[in-house]
């Protein structure tokens, strides 16, 4: 499971690695990422697969942690990481009953069957998978999943072993109608939710919150500096969350070691 190295041209670094200010990476959310595979590979983002993968373990991104820029930002270009490409099928990406540290309403799967996504897959080393545990509010904002077989198909090759991600622990963020809204950002086939880009998600947020008095860059400071009002729209955010009847994975206990990163 191992490929050539295609060290990627300064258009496609400019293009995956943006230089944000705190209000566009609030509102860019989940970034671009690429429709091939990737690695990190000796200090440098380079195509296809550069790193053995077979002692690896497989973790469906399906936010932010498909983009080079959100893996860079954990891991450093200087980890040996590997992505492929893959489809989730019977599940859409929604937004979460929730609000992230930076500003963002974070991504989560959400039953629905039918539906084909195209998504990718990240392989970690054990110790790499304490870090994203650490990034991923394991227990709090996210709990950690084993897939159900079948469900994640990868591009490349052929693998039928377990597949595990990462959920939100409160749900989803219903909308008017009740339903989840999926993310614009994240193409697919059959899709049957209504689609929302994070700009919008984000403000109709702060509307609900009782914030339309002020404008979304205000209030996204707001969030981002001021820990107490975050935790505050958090838990109201909870209180009228949706958790899914019959999902399609199953959640794993996992322990992690170090303090929160985010």
């Amino acid at each position: 499971m191992s490929s050539f190295r295609e060290k990627q041209d300064a258009a496609n670094i400019d293009k995956f690695f943006p230089i944000f200010s705190p209000f566009e990476r609030a509102i860019s959310y989940p970034y671009p990422a690429p429709d091939y595979s990737f690695s990190f590979y000796k200090g440098s983002f380079v195509k296809e697969i550069c790193h053995k993968l077979d002692n690896r373990i497989p973790i469906l991104s399906v936010g932010s942690n498909r983009s080079p820029y959100q893996l860079k930002r954990k891991f450093t270009l200087n980890e040996d990481i590997s992505v492929t490409t893959a489809t989730l099928y019977d599940s859409d990406i929604v937004y979460s009953a929730s609000i992230s540290a930076y500003g963002s309403v974070p991504a989560t799967q959400w039953p629905c069957e039918g539906v084909a996504v195209n998504l990718n897959v990240l392989w970690l080393k054990e110790d790499q998978l304490n870090k994203m545990h650490l990034t991923e509010g394991l227990g709090i904002a996210y709990d950690f999943v084993k897939l159900k077989l079948e469900t994640v198909k990868i591009k490349d090759f052929e693998y039928k072993k377990n597949i595990y991600g990462y959920v939100s622990v409160p749900g989803i963020l219903p909308f008017q109608d009740k339903f989840p809204k999926r993310l614009s950002s994240i193409s697919g086939k059959n899709i049957k939710l209504n689609d929302l880009s994070e700009i919008n998600a984000l403000q109709y947020m702060k509307d609900t919150q009782g914030s339309k008095g002020i404008n979304l860059n205000e209030w996204l400071n707001k969030i981002i500096n001021e820990k107490e009002y975050r935790f505050s729209i958090l838990q109201n955010l909870r209180s009228k969350a949706i958790k899914p009847q019959n999902p399609n994975w199953k959640i794993i206990q996992a322990t992690t070691k170090g303090e929160l990163i985010v």
